[in-house]
Parts: C-alpha cells; structure tokens; sequence
C-alpha cells in the first residue's frame, strides 16, 4: 500500500519536546515515533510548580506526542459548565482505591526481540519503560516457563516426557538464562523497586488429562492428590530458582486464563480449571506449599483469576467466601479480553464484597480478536485511544494498577509459535537497528508517569457532556491529577474546579488525551 521511498518521505519533526519525536507516517490514522542508535525523543520533565499553577500534558491524532503548556487557575469558582462541555470539581478529601503501579510482560518474545538489538538500543527500550524518564512502570509480569509468546512449546520438566513427581528433572530453560533473566535485571538495575509477579500457563504435558502443554486440559486427579502436589511443589522451585538468580517475586497468580483450558480445541499453552477447582487447589496444595516455602501471605501476593473481566465476581464469590482458600489470597486479577460481554460493574459488585482484596487488570493488547487482520498496526492512533479509555474505565471501577503485555514484539507481532500475533507499544525492527514508540507508548504515559504507587484516585463532581472520559488522583506528594480522554471529532470545553485554588477554563481537542497536574 505503502511504498518504501514514501514512507522515508513522510518523516518530518515536530518541535514541541526537549528532544522531539521523529515522526514516521505509515497510513494507519497516525505516527509512530522512529528511535535508533542516534537518536529518540525525550519526555519533557514534570515539574513542582507554584499553587495554582496546572501543568498539561497533551498526545493526539495530529501528531503531539507528550505536550507540555501551563495554566492558572482563576480565583473565582466557576462551577457552570460550558456550551457542550464538562465540568470536573475534585474532592481531596474523598478519597478511593490506592494505585499499586503499572507495567509490562517480560515474555520470551519481548527479550528475543529487544536483545536483537544493539545493547545501547536494548538498554534504552528498558529505559523507556521502567526509568523516570521513561513510562516510570513500577511493575513486571513474568510468564512461569513458556506462553504462546514464545518460540515453542516448554515447561521447566518436560524434556523427556516422564513422569518426575519428585521434579527431580526440574531447570530453567536457554530462554530463562539468555533472555527474561538478563532482561529483567537490566530493568531492576534501572529500578530496583519493581513489584514483579509470575504467572503460569501449563503445567509438564505429564501432568495433565490431556498429555499436551497446549489445548483442553487440567491436571490430573483432584486436588491435594500427587499431581496436585508436584505443581504446587513445581511453582515453588520456579520462585526459588530465579531468586537464586538474583530475582524475588512480589506477586503470582495461580494461573494465566484458566478458563482457555476448559475450551475444547483451544490453539496454545493453556490449564484449565473451574472456580472449585482453584479453591480446592488453593487451600489444599499451593497455599500451605507456598506458606511452608516461606512464601506466604505477607511476603508473596498471591492472585485468583487472571481471566476476563466476566469471571471475576463468580470466581470471587467461590474462592473468597471460603475461608481455608481465601487466607492465602491477596488480590484478583483480571484480563480486557472480551469486556463487551462484562460490563465494569462487575469490578465494583467484587470489590464492594471483598474490599480487602485489591483488583489488578494483568493483561492487555491489541491486535488480539481474530478477526483483525492488521495485527500490528504501525502509527494507529485508535489503538492509543483503546487503551486510555480501557485505563480510565478499570480505574474507575476499583482496579489499582494496569499490566501491558509484551514489552516489545516485531514489525509481524511476534515470535510467537502459535501463529497468535497481536500488538505492543514497542515494536523493534532489527534488520534497520531500530524502534518504533506507538502511540498506545504515549498513550500509557499519560498515566504511569504521574500516578506513582499509593496515589489514590479522589471522588469528582462531573456536570455537563459524558463524551468525555475523566478520572483524578491524589499522589504521595499531594498533586492532583487529572486525566481526560476526547475520542470525539469535536473539541468539548472543559472547566476543573478545586475548591482551595479556583477555576479553569480549557479545551479539550478531537482525539486527544489530557494531563492536567497541580499543588496546593
């Protein structure tokens, strides 16, 4: 459609930021911001300033990426809301859920591809994702052996086919040791504050019904039998092995979508359990395995779930209402895929049953419904816009943090053996040394860069348009932040109200994601 001498031709710059984004047109509604061995652009810095002083953050469709302009707030309350527009008045003083952080995958396929580069372009992909001058993510999700991202089918105790209950057979893979190791380490020597957390996907074939890493299948026999057991003994010796390499584990999650292994014909890496099989494994195996392990409550978050949107509230009620499963419980965990069967309520239903466990969305991507035929779409501005409001949506609903999923795939969505390419943030292209920042990159800034772990979101007054997605937070360092999300083809006027400072009068353009951020 596009050929190469045109797309070389469509590169231009926008002077806005420090060092400004190299923009490259690829006709997909948008720009990508082209990164390579000389050159990327930076971030503008968010500064304290004076009372009554708001600092704005703007990307959108036509080509911002991260702008920075000022603000001052007017002395008189204007609580009237603009023709057509919105009004945000915050409340300090009410305050919501606590965000624990943001982040990433470190999947096979994102190390593949960013160690394919040259170690300076390596070292700087991770510095855009976990350094302050990057997306300043302060978590990490670590696939337990291998997913679909990766080049093939593995467990850590599958080479010969056996049975091995005693896991005697048990070791890390070339892929732990040369590249999710070496890849999380660059990251923790950027942060070494990283709540990192792992998540499985298959148990060895030898465990299971149906002998395969892939498809329908669960484990055999029941739980607190010898299958049962092992795996719990098997996640274990997974937590032990990277912590020998230098590597501790925040959180896990029992099990990556336990519902794809109840599916008959499911194409890749899957386990399937029901609710009742999770509690019962829970309280019988890997709960008191983990504990003995000194692994428990206080020192690993343990996660139930990790699956739709549409699981949580049935699978809450099953394994958090009983109490020999729900003592080694800490959080439950989501995915975005097919949240138009689930409305978000269902968050909001969970968490006002079970307010002393946290909510945490631990998967996103585009690209994924097979029936997108463009699984890497290189400038779409559309996709920035999926995920800002799918943020701004589960931060509404109780959700405290937002996990991507791979860091960094290539110009094809991958590797991945199954053939199930989709999306990132991040795509690499080795063969020219280079990078490209999409606009979900920008997109994810807008957020992960100002609510650092322990803001709190705050209770709004909103009059006026609800074309307008919007949230606001308190942070540590008493800023409020204000977030707002115009998927619309017409600028919507916008007025935030702090009842300590004043009133403001602003716009809000077509297509555009907004961060307002002040003090006292």
């Amino acid at each position: 459609m596009y050929s190469i001498t045109l797309i070389v031709l469509s590169t231009f710059i926008l002077v806005n930021a420090k060092n400004p984004c190299v923009h490259r047109d690829y006709g997909k509604g948008g720009t990508v911001c082209v990164c390579n061995a000389t050159y990327c652009d930076t971030f503008d810095k968010i500064e304290k300033t004076s009372s009554g002083i708001i600092t704005r953050f703007e990307s959108n469709k036509n080509g911002l990426r991260f702008d920075k302009s000022l603000l001052k707030f007017k002395k008189q309350l204007n609580s009237f809301t603009q023709n057509n527009g919105k009004t945000i008045q915050i409340n300090r003083n009410k305050t919501l859920q606590e965000i624990i952080g943001f982040g990433g995958a470190f999947t096979d396929a994102a190390a593949i591809n960013i160690f394919s580069l040259k170690p300076q372009l390596s070292q700087r992909i991770i510095n855009d994702y976990y350094s302050s001058d990057g997306l300043s993510y302060t978590m990490g999700r670590i696939p337990i052996g291998g997913s679909d991202f990766s080049t093939h089918k593995y467990t850590y105790d599958d080479l010969d086919k056996r049975e091995d209950l005693e896991l005697k057979k048990f070791n890390l893979t070339n892929e732990d040791l040369k590249y999710k190791i070496p890849l999380v380490k660059l990251a923790l020597n950027v942060s070494s504050t990283i709540k990192l957390f792992g998540s499985p996907w298959s148990a060895p074939a030898w465990m299971k019904t149906n002998n395969d890493i892939a498809g329908k299948g669960s484990l055999k026999g029941d739980a607190g039998g010898p299958y049962y057991r092992s795996w719990a003994q098997y996640i274990v010796k997974f937590l032990n092995s990277y912590k020998s390499n230098g590597i501790e584990f925040w959180g896990l999650t029992v099990q990556n979508e336990p519902i794809d292994g109840q599916i008959p014909g499911f194409p890749f890496n899957a386990m399937g359990y029901t609710a009742e099989q999770e509690r019962d494994f829970i309280a019988k195996d890997l709960g008191p395995t983990l504990k003995a392990a000194n692994y428990g409550i206080n020192r690993l978050k343990l996660m139930i779930i990790d699956d739709n949107r549409s699981s949580v509230n049935k699978w809450a009620n099953v394994i958090l209402n009983d109490s020999s499963s729900a003592q080694f419980v800490s959080g439950i965990a989501f995915h975005w895929y097919m949240n138009a069967a689930s409305p978000p309520t269902e968050l909001d239903k969970t968490y006002q049953q079970f307010p002393n466990y946290f909510i945490l969305a631990t998967e996103a991507c585009e690209g994924w419904s097979p029936f997108e035929t463009v699984k890497v779409s290189l400038g779409d501005w559309g996709r920035a816009e999926t995920y800002a409001y799918d943020i701004i949506t589960d931060l509404q609903h109780y959700t405290s943090g937002w996990i991507d999923w791979n860091l960094a795939l290539d110009t094809t969505g991958g590797p991945n053996w199954a053939k199930n390419f989709v999306d990132s943030p991040v795509i690499v292209n080795s063969t020219a040394n280079e990078y490209y920042r999409q606009p979900m990159f920008y997109s994810l800034a807008h957020f992960t860069k100002f609510l650092e772990p322990l803001s709190r979101r705050i209770q709004t007054t909103d009059t006026g348009t609800d074309q307008l997605q919007t949230i606001a937070f308190v942070t540590p360092n008493q800023s409020v932040v204000v977030i707002v999300l115009n998927r619309l083809n017409d600028t919507i006027p916008l007025t935030l109200v702090d009842p300590e400072l004043g009133s403001v009068e602003t716009n809000v353009p077509p297509h555009s994601l907004q961060t307002y951020v002040w003090y006292k």
